[in-house]
């Protein structure tokens, strides 16, 4: 229960069951340093009280939901949201910290993976492809500062309930759903084209 939480550099890691550093609120965060592949299987929940940073070389499958204490979650590799399985990632719905996907994010069934972020007061950034090789499925902003996709996004929906800065898009945006892209937000910003008729 003491402070500074979990710090892997290895190969290869699998987590099959929970993580948390929240319970005894000392701040610990967990890094991650995968040369190889991090799994998180569903029900590998991390409730944690501190930051959680995936630094490594190695590529990311997901099943399991990260909450924070205000503090930011990192991805700087490859995402791939698995299982079918919906993926929660908070950083708290008040004074939150940043959710940021350095590289790409895919689902595993075109869109069968729905994912869920909350920011509160901090940002959503995108800053590689969303659904480039496997489609999203409902993909849900409940609240946000800024929001930014720097490349293309595709998925079933696009929701963002919340925000009180800019979202930002500079790629194309496609969408599958009938529920299409619904945006509540101060200012939005689009660079590129919105489709919702393609798969018609």
């Amino acid at each position: 229960d003491g402070a500074g939480g979990l710090d892997l550099t290895t190969n290869t890691v699998t987590l099959n069951s929970t993580i948390d550093t929240a319970t005894a609120a000392k701040g610990g965060t967990v890094t991650i340093t995968n040369a190889g592949l991090l799994d998180i299987a569903p029900g590998a929940d991390l409730n944690l009280d501190g930051a959680f940073l995936q630094d490594g070389g190695g590529s990311v499958q997901t099943a399991g939901d990260i909450t924070t204490t205000g503090d930011n979650i990192t991805f700087q590799q490859a995402v791939t949201l698995t299982d079918t399985h919906p993926v929660v990632w908070s950083t708290g719905a008040g004074t939150g910290g940043t959710i940021a996907l350095n590289s790409t994010l895919d689902g595993t069934t075109d869109f069968a993976e729905d994912l869920t972020l909350t920011a509160g007061s901090g940002n959503v950034d995108f800053d590689g492809l969303v659904g480039g090789t496997t489609d999203l499925g409902n993909v849900l902003i409940t609240s946000a500062l800024d929001v930014t996709a720097d490349f293309a996004v595709s998925a079933d929906t696009l929701t963002q309930s919340a925000g009180t800065g800019d979202t930002q898009f500079d790629g194309a945006v496609t969408l599958d759903g009938a529920g299409g892209l619904d945006l509540t937000t101060n200012t939005v910003t689009l660079n590129s084209t919105i489709d919702t008729a393609t798969a018609a």
